[in-house]
């Protein structure tokens, strides 16, 4: 297969007002200041990606559609108002006779420097995201693990996950629901690491990502899911890389 990257994020600042008490404008402000304050994690948490500041967890974008024989999905991701957001609709493919793909990625790891923070001794993956619809062809992947037995096209741990429609929730993935072993025709697993551990989630993998993508795969639709957060969690207090708030 061959993939091209068809659009880039662009990065949102927020000013950050202060508030008078007693005023309705000093409330107003301070309101707008708590919607603009950069994503945080709890005691326990790892947060990996936000939109919001400057801090390690905003990482730059890209959106890449499958244009493989004859693949006509399209799709956009762009950041606004403190959100990922991933726009776009999923078609078939004529010549496999099932639908493609659009996804985005984390582009921004450089070789010999951490990309994202230690999650070795955390049990699950968060989203924090809102979907428009309910398109029930959400993946998450992140890494670059390949067995040899595995997809030629198929790299990166995966799991589906299911937004909640019209309101932002946090939607967890455990770690054991994650495989390298995976269609790279419909992203579904072939085995996950619930089936054999030998498809879970590597040490060396979980101590830095290196990359996280979020897909809609496989089935056909309209797109448009909302970003807020992604984090690690159920993380022991052994960690040196949990944030504490």
């Amino acid at each position: 297969k061959q993939h091209r990257a068809r659009a880039t994020s662009r990065g949102v600042r927020h000013p950050h007002p202060s508030s008078r008490p007693g005023s309705m404008t000093g409330m107003r402000l301070s309101l707008l200041a708590l919607l603009a304050a950069p994503s945080m994690a709890a005691e326990g948490e790892v947060l990996l990606a936000g939109f919001r500041g400057s801090g390690a967890e905003v990482h730059t974008w890209k959106q890449m559609n499958d244009p493989v024989m004859g693949g006509r999905s399209t799709g956009t991701f762009h950041v606004e108002n403190g959100l990922g957001i991933f726009d776009g609709e999923v078609v078939g493919v004529p010549f496999l006779k099932a639908p493609g793909f659009i996804k985005c990625n984390t582009v921004d790891a450089v070789p010999f420097r951490r990309a994202f923070p230690d999650v070795s001794q955390c049990k699950a993956i968060s989203i924090k995201a809102m979907s428009a619809n309910s398109y029930s062809g959400f993946f998450f992947s992140f890494g670059n693990a390949h067995p040899a037995e595995g997809k030629f096209f198929a790299s990166g741990y995966k799991a589906s996950f299911q937004p909640a429609v019209g309101e932002f929730t946090d939607v967890v993935i455990r770690f054991d629901r994650f495989t390298d072993l995976w269609d790279d025709a419909t992203g579904q697993p072939i085995q996950t690491c619930a089936d054999n551990a030998k498809y879970c989630p590597d040490a060396a993998t979980l101590r830095d990502l290196r990359t996280m993508s979020i897909w809609a795969e496989g089935t056909a639709g309209k797109v448009h899911l909302e970003i807020d957060s992604v984090k690690a969690i159920g993380c022991s207090e052994s960690s040196d890389e949990i944030v504490h708030v």
